[in-house]
């Protein structure tokens, strides 16, 4: 995890007046104090507050150097796909004590930075309930062990709003990588860089400041403990003080010296997260990439895509592992674009609010209709996806008006190619087999979401290229204006919008 960023003083005092004024609410607790073998905030250890070998301020990294860089086993920092540390402690900011938490996942997905593959970690971090940040991290592991930070893609909030991020990555703009963990840490080592990014102000160092340790948190109590002592270029004399234990990992921060936050944290729990709990999380961290590339043009925009490992066993497995030219993450098609030769007695409808002016929709004789295989009015159109991502439908539906009463609200949706959640053929066209996107009774436009026996229902696709997408009316009178597969964005709630931008 990386330094908390500061807030503003204004808005920590926010922050913990909302705390004070959850009536009834207890604050959470400071972490408990650690055992008299751990070091104390004042207590000084193997490292001087003068620090030695900044002469090399970076690594010599050779990407030749990782044959097999997304195994990451270091006794010390070990990432196996679906490790969750979650975290908790307190920070000082202008004077107060704020409470603190930090979710660090480990995600089964690979990214290629300056020729080495790396793993990606997606880490947030919540002061006083808020989110304060969220990063996406990249680890690779070299052939003598160490463990290599990559580069990072944080986002920092204040009162929710997007305030910096301040990506670096290796190979760009003068970014080097540094070393995390040491493949066999011992005292008395030079400390050693831990990424080099002069253009973001990012010169973190480490070096090994105790060995041999005993220490209890939360999560548990644990022997033989490691502690890194962490500080940069700009704050010398600040340090923070990172506990690893065997096998583990990270299990507790502290800090000495001049640290202007004073942070500290606890293991709490640790989770092995489930296939169906990691595709969730691969989701988030897909939609924060998005967002990446539209805010770190210079930076981020330069890195190819994030990818699904092809050995996965969370999700179906993909047959091609790269995306087909033309493949979007989002797809969104507008109803106004589909031609004639599209529809099966659906009819072109003016409506002013919808995209083009048009709509589609079945003359309302209020009758329900049967459900697939049956042949019913139906649309059908075809799209570009990538294989192996969830995916989630929503059709925005206008119900009841303009042609009757009836509160038409069904459609039966249906995919070429597609897969469940459970890796089997599933929504094929001509089959029995299909999604009911069901909307409300009331008049007027609304999202509505493509489930499965009434529960939500993720879709993925065997192969990257173009499938057919299906949608048959399941009542008299439905319409609809747009058709929406997100992989990101929309996977769990539906767009607050009533146009969403091709």
């Amino acid at each position: 995890m990386r330094r908390l960023h500061l807030v503003s003083f204004s808005a920590v005092w926010l922050l913990m007046m909302a705390v004070v004024a959850c009536a009834g609410a207890p604050t959470p607790a400071a972490p408990t104090s650690p055992p008299t073998s751990a070091p104390s905030p004042t207590q000084s250890e193997s490292i001087s507050d003068e620090t030695e070998d900044l002469e090399k301020p970076y690594e010599d990294f050779d990407p030749d150097n990782f044959d097999d860089p997304t195994t990451i086993d270091n006794e010390w920092l070990p990432m196996r796909p679906g490790m969750q540390h979650i975290f908790e402690g307190v920070t000082e900011e202008a004077g107060l004590t704020i409470p603190h938490r930090v979710i660090f996942t480990v995600t089964d997905l690979t990214k290629v930075i300056d020729g080495v593959r790396t793993v990606v970690i997606w880490d947030q971090d919540f002061s006083a309930g808020a989110l304060v940040e969220t990063e996406l991290a990249f680890f690779a592991q070299d052939n003598d062990g160490n463990v290599w930070r990559m580069g990072e893609y944080p986002e920092v909030y204040e009162d929710g709003k997007l305030v910096e991020a301040p990506a670096w990555i290796s190979g760009l703009k003068g970014a080097v990588a540094g070393i995390m963990m040491k493949a066999d840490p011992q005292l008395g080592m030079p400390s050693h860089s831990q990424g080099w990014a002069p253009s973001v102000d990012f010169t973190d160092r480490g070096q090994v400041d105790q060995v041999g340790q005993e220490t209890c948190v939360p999560a548990g109590c644990y022997e033989d403990v490691l502690v890194v002592a962490e500080f940069s270029e700009a704050e010398p004399d600040a340090f923070q003080l990172k506990y690893y234990a065997e096998d583990l990992g990270n299990i507790r921060v502290g800090w000495r010296g001049a640290d202007a936050t004073k942070e500290t944290l606890e293991l709490v729990e640790i989770i092995q997260l489930s296939p169906e709990e990691l595709v969730e999380i691969r989701a988030q961290a897909l939609e924060l990439e998005e967002r990446a590339y539209e805010i770190s043009e210079e930076v981020y925009d330069q890195t190819p895509p994030i990818e699904i490992p092809q050995d996965s066993a969370s999700v179906p497995e993909p047959t091609q592992g790269t995306v087909t030219d033309g493949a979007t993450a989002e797809v969104v098609v507008y109803a106004s674009d589909l031609p004639e030769s599209a529809l099966s007695e659906f009819e072109v409808w003016d409506e002013p609010v919808s995209p083009g002016g048009k709509m589609l929709g079945v003359t309302n004789n209020g009758d329900e209709m049967d459900p697939p295989p049956e042949d019913d009015p139906h649309v059908t159109f075809n799209v570009q996806v990538q294989d192996s991502i969830p995916y989630r439908c929503w059709i925005h539906m206008k119900v009841g008006a303009p042609k009757g009463k009836s509160q038409a609200n069904v459609f039966f949706v249906q995919f070429s190619d597609a897969m469940n959640q459970s890796n089997e053929d599933a929504f094929a066209p001509e089959t029995d087999s299909y999604l009911t996107a069901q909307g409300p009774t009331q008049e007027g436009w609304t999202w509505v979401g493509c489930d499965l026996d009434g529960s939500d229902s993720l879709i993925y696709f065997k192969t990257s290229g173009e499938i057919t997408v299906r949608l048959q009316a399941g009542m008299e009178g439905v319409g609809f204006d747009q058709f929406l597969l997100s992989s990101a964005r929309f996977l769990d709630e539906p767009p607050s919008d009533a146009v969403v931008e091709q």
